[in-house]
């Protein structure tokens, strides 16, 4: 379709700005004349930017590869079978199905190198066994879970559990899911780590990392015993939770001011905020200036959870007058470290170390133990834990 068509049909008023115009020139020189413009080819190919789209053909146009990715995903699922992805960059997509010797095949590439994605091939024929059509979907994603979910989280009193959004997704989408993947559409990517000695005669040291899931019960995410609490045990640590979990978005760790979790955070996790627990902070504040903190205490924690700047400067004149030495030592640390106000990410109510506390105290007992023993009594609470949280 050449622009002075185009034009012609606009002055005619039959609202044909619903259809969106492309121009390029990258393929086509401009040349003096009545010649059009070379354009985008949009007879049939309307620009697709909902993820909602239930047919999927050749020559239709995506705004972009976010999308086109999402609409395949949930084609995926609607149609039960599941695909591999045989490329994928910035100019094409390309997928064929799990079955080695099926013919079902799909390529779409960039329009000139531009965000737009057209189809380029699509051949929607199966000729693999039906066995291969699994009901467990590996294209059933937590992101792609996450905004099927999004609009039943409007209500922020409601509790929405994992195993809510396990049964929703059957009843929305057919198919099973993990309570793993169900947790992570909704997880808070906020990560607790700390460390508590175990007193058995072989002695070391227990580590853990965890986090809530959606009903806000605790779920352990890694843990062991270490000889010591040292910079290459914390950065081998973190290295293996890496591979486990990946580098998430809004994602933030949050610890004691331990130095080795803090070099070894910024080694590893380099992009991800590191928050102080505010009581651990508060207790080297109660040790340095110990003669103010009756006056401090509740300041001090109010000033962390604050919301609004005005209440922040509030609060902080007033710690200025009680001491100022304790201003200039939590202007030290660095506000977005304990302050709610200058978080970088959300970081919701997780402003201490609580969830690796209350794990360390139930296992009081069992730190008593040979390393075995306690690894084993370890394990079989967490079992219970997570399975109590499945209900």
């Amino acid at each position: 379709m050449g622009y002075r068509m185009y034009v012609e049909l606009k002055k005619e008023n039959k609202e044909f700005e619903m259809y969106p115009l492309c121009i390029t020139t990258i393929e086509k020189e401009l040349v003096s004349g009545g010649q059009a413009i070379g354009v985008f080819e949009l007879d049939k190919d309307l620009i697709i930017s909902k993820t909602n789209q239930r047919k999927v053909m050749a020559r239709q146009v995506y705004k972009d590869k976010a999308t086109l990715k999402e609409v395949m995903e949930n084609y995926a699922i609607s149609q039960r079978f599941q695909f591999r992805v045989d490329r994928s960059n910035t100019v094409s997509y390309a997928l064929l199905c799990m079955s080695e010797d099926c013919e079902w095949r799909f390529k779409a590439s960039s329009i000139n190198k531009s965000e737009l994605f057209k189809v380029r091939e699509f051949i929607d024929n199966h000729t693999c066994p039906f066995k291969d059509k699994v009901h467990e979907q590996r294209q059933a994603s937590s992101s792609l879970i996450g905004g099927m979910i999004r609009p039943k989280l409007t209500n922020h009193k409601r509790k929405y559990t994992p195993k809510d959004i396990i049964d929703d997704v059957k009843s929305d989408l057919g198919v099973d899911i993990s309570y793993m993947l169900a947790w992570r559409a909704k997880e808070k990517t906020h990560v607790v780590v700390d460390g508590s000695h175990v007193k058995s005669y072989y002695t070391g040291t227990f580590i853990s990392a965890s986090t809530l899931d959606g009903a806000g019960h605790i779920l352990p995410l890694a843990y062991g015993v270490i000889d010591s609490e040292n910079d290459a045990v914390w950065t081998w640590f973190f290295e293996q939770f890496k591979i486990a979990y990946g580098d998430r978005k809004n994602m933030c760790i949050v610890s004691n001011r331990n130095e080795s979790i803090i070099k070894s955070v910024s080694r590893v996790y380099p992009h991800v905020p590191h928050f102080a627990c505010i009581w651990h902070l508060w207790n080297n504040v109660y040790k340095k200036f110990k003669k103010s903190h009756v006056k401090l205490s509740e300041i001090y924690f109010s000033m962390a959870k604050a919301y609004t700047q005005a209440e922040f400067d509030s609060l902080m004149e007033k710690m200025e007058k009680v001491d100022i030495r304790v201003k200039e030592y939590l202007e030290l640390v660095g506000y977005e470290k304990w302050a709610r106000l200058y978080a970088p990410v959300n970081r919701g109510w997780t402003m201490t170390s609580n969830i690796a506390e209350s794990i360390n105290a139930a296992l009081v007992s069992a730190r008593e133990f040979p390393i075995y023993d306690f690894l084993e009594e370890v394990r079989k609470m967490f079992g219970r834990w997570n399975c109590s949280n499945r209900k």
